[in-house]
């Protein structure tokens, strides 16, 4: 283990420490101020921190032996915490529509999409749907959205979009306007 720590300062700002632990600015800074990890505090606003290196090994090695004894409070360091972001099991029914997904949506969704082409690339699903290509990514990334990975890149077949509409896509909390208008349209023809 210590020789993953060639190369660093005796002494480790708090940014530092952050790189070496791989968390963000927000945790690291509670975990320090909290005595998770033993360091000096200078008073400081910039370069407040101060962290032996024994100190981030004996930190390290011991919560890998007791992760128990250093659990954050949940969500303290994510935007769930403030119910940012639903999940598929709360739905989000902010724009009138019902909070389930309906029984023939994927069948209606089969006839609508007839003229979109079997596989898709992401950019292509940026198109249909009307959501930025990082969107697209993240959905990709947390595997919301199936996809293959091919030469090329990354392949989205319809259905898998079909299907990424009657599942997470249903609950999306900020709609694009193109997914807006395409569910008006269902619960219009309905």
């Amino acid at each position: 283990m210590i020789n993953s720590f060639e190369g660093l300062p005796t002494v480790l700002s708090g940014e530092q420490v952050r790189t070496v632990l791989h968390i963000s600015k927000r945790k690291c800074a509670w975990m320090l101020n909290n005595g998770f990890i033993k360091c000096e505090n200078t008073g400081k606003k910039t370069r407040k921190y101060a962290v032996k290196l024994t100190d981030l090994i004996e930190f390290i090695e011991d919560s890998e032996k007791h992760p128990e004894k250093y659990q954050t409070p949940y969500a303290e360091f994510s935007s769930a915490k403030y119910g940012k972001h639903p999940t598929k099991t709360q739905p989000y029914s902010g724009y009138g529509f019902p909070k389930t997904v309906p029984e023939k949506f994927a069948e209606w969704l089969g006839k609508e999409f007839e003229n979109v082409p079997d596989a898709l690339t992401p950019s292509e699903i940026t198109a249909v749907t009307g959501y930025t290509d990082n969107s697209v990514d993240r959905w990709l990334r947390r595997g919301w959205l199936k996809s293959v990975q091919v030469q090329t890149g990354k392949i989205i077949a319809k259905q898998w979009l079909i299907e990424f509409y009657c599942n997470y896509g249903y609950t999306i909390a900020k709609m694009s306007d193109k997914h807006i208008a395409l569910m008006k349209k269902y619960f219009k023809s309905m």
